[in-house]
């Protein structure tokens, strides 16, 4: 799978989670994980996908990259 970490800055979860799940449904990408890490300066996303085409075009439009392969994708 492809990972993509996005850093959101400042409080509340709730306004980017909705956008990052809007943006997804529109553009009918399903992440196989979608997690998130609160941290004291913001929180860190972090989504993977089996294919690299979503994961490239989700960090392009959230202002990540794609960070590694994890795992074995099954066909």
């Amino acid at each position: 799978m492809y990972a993509v970490e996005i850093r959101h800055d400042g409080d509340g979860l709730a306004e980017p989670t909705a956008r990052i799940r809007s943006w997804l449904d529109h553009q009918q990408i399903e992440p196989n994980v979608f997690r998130f890490s609160l941290m004291p300066e913001g929180t860190i996303f972090r989504l993977e996908f089996k294919i690299l085409s979503e994961a490239e075009v989700f960090a392009q439009a959230f202002g990540g990259q794609v960070i590694e392969r994890t795992g074995t994708v099954a066909a």
